[in-house]
């Protein structure tokens, strides 16, 4: 069986690119990497498509619709076809499009149109956030409820990506501003698309404000959380909130515009630890930097340093660095397991 699978369009060239290269490896890394035989990257009527050969003689080679729901989650391909060299007589190549099998829980538009300085593009998110959950022990339950971690959270465009996969997201932030404003955004949205929800506001914690929301309709709910504080105290926020504080990934996107690597070590250090005690054994810490200024092997001695977790240090996880504009020349992501 072949299977076509449509780069996602985007606004620029710089942002195609960076889809183009980060769409084998995402795919790789998916549950169906085992029965994967072949990929390569083709372009049909100007459209750029990833091919993936699948053998379907493969021991429990899942039915066509146990693929697709999974298939539907991939972010930097956005269209489904099987694919044929020839039917018959007529020869190919030909398409037939095959429905997705995904429904946001939130509009993904929700990270597309928060706009904020410093935002990272949402399909490099969408892409980061779905490596995280496929390298862990929890890859083949990705599309039930788990629990994700943003603990630089920025304006939230990981917790809106996590919502829109019907993940729980929990957010911690620094910047008092950036989480207000992120909790002022996601207040004006969810009403303006008639989306229920209730807010728990704690005024009165020592660590700092949080928000607390509670997002859809009865029975079907999700939660969204967003603390302002030291990251470093992770453990501290993530105390009583729904579920209990443990997680099944961790992302986070490095600071980019540091110039000196002793702040982001300094920062590694004091958090690392924190954030390893709170993922699940088998969860997954996934963090994206600016590999023009640092590279991998640093990330890996401050990993192995500070943590035991297992460095995800083999292809395809090797294989997700790219451009992203005339600065930041090379951004890489690392991809860490917690033993279970």
């Amino acid at each position: 069986m072949k299977i076509a699978l449509k780069i996602t369009p985007q606004r620029s060239t710089q942002y195609a690119n960076m889809a183009e290269i980060l769409a084998t490896p995402e795919l790789l890394s998916s549950p169906l990497s085992p029965f994967i035989t072949a990929v390569t990257t083709t372009t049909l009527a100007g459209q750029s498509y990833l091919l993936a050969t699948l053998d379907e003689a493969s021991p429990h080679f899942p039915t066509l619709p146990a693929l697709i729901p999974i298939l539907s989650r991939l972010a930097a391909t956005s269209e489904i076809y099987e694919y044929f060299d020839a039917l018959g007589d007529m020869q190919g190549p030909l398409l037939r499009p095959l429905e997705p099998q995904f429904t946001p829980f939130v509009p993904l538009e929700m990270a597309e149109i928060r706009r904020y300085k410093g935002k990272t593009n949402e399909i490099f998110t969408h892409v980061m956030l779905n490596i995280a959950l496929f390298a862990g022990d929890y890859a083949a339950q990705c599309t039930e409820r788990l629990r994700i971690l943003d603990p630089l959270a920025g304006g939230g465009t990981t917790l809106f990506l996590a919502l829109a996969a019907g993940y729980d997201a929990f957010g911690i932030e620094t910047e008092r501003q950036d989480i207000e404003s992120t909790a002022i955004f996601v207040r004006q949205y969810l009403r303006s698309e008639h989306i229920p929800f209730k807010e728990l506001a704690e005024r009165s914690r020592r660590a700092g404000r949080r928000y607390q929301f509670e997002i859809g309709r009865k029975g079907a709910t999700r939660v969204l959380v967003l603390a302002h504080g030291d990251t470093a105290q992770a453990n501290l926020h993530m105390q009583e909130v729904p579920g209990g504080p443990r997680v099944h990934a961790i992302v986070g996107d490095l600071p980019y515009g540091i110039q000196h690597f002793a702040e982001i070590s300094g920062m590694l250090q004091k958090a690392l630890p924190t954030w390893e005690r709170l993922l699940l054994p088998g969860g997954t810490l996934a963090l994206a930097w600016n590999a023009t200024r640092i590279d991998r092997a640093t990330i890996v001695a401050l990993l192995e340093q500070h943590t035991r977790l297992h460095i995800r240090n083999e292809p395809p996880y090797t294989q997700l660095v790219h451009p992203v504009d005339r600065v930041i020349k090379k951004r890489d992501i690392i991809v860490a397991v917690k033993n279970p």
